[in-house]
């Protein structure tokens, strides 16, 4: 694949609450968790309502995917003022993106008209 897409993606990551959407007990892994058919349901929405405002394919998401393993320190995906380093997640999981790009990955959602 090519280092660069023709579309944008998003890969997610969920804040703690997301195990209430999920309607599974708080020992669930976060994997689990993140499959559920209840949170698939709510995050496909939000990509819904996002293409449906979007005003161009530049910014319309096309796919989104859920991370269980969350930004880290350690990997310089977190700054220290706790904002998302892009750059450094983008590299760090280089094989998520393209994963989610073409289309491997076990859960994508793409909006649904």
């Amino acid at each position: 694949m090519s280092p660069f897409v023709s579309e944008v993606g998003a890969m997610i990551f969920p804040t703690p609450a997301v195990r209430q959407l999920s309607g599974l007990p708080d020992s669930a892994p976060l994997a689990d968790v993140l499959n559920s058919a209840p949170v698939l349901a709510h995050f496909q929405g939000v990509v819904n309502r996002l293409a449906a405002s979007a005003t161009g394919s530049a910014n319309r998401i096309a796919r989104m995917c859920l991370l269980s393993e969350p930004p880290t320190i350690d990997r310089g995906e977190i700054t220290d003022k706790g904002s998302i380093n892009q750059r450094a997640v983008l590299s760090h999981r280089a094989d998520t993106v393209a994963a989610l790009h073409n289309d491997s990955l076990h859960a994508i959602l793409k909006p649904q008209a």
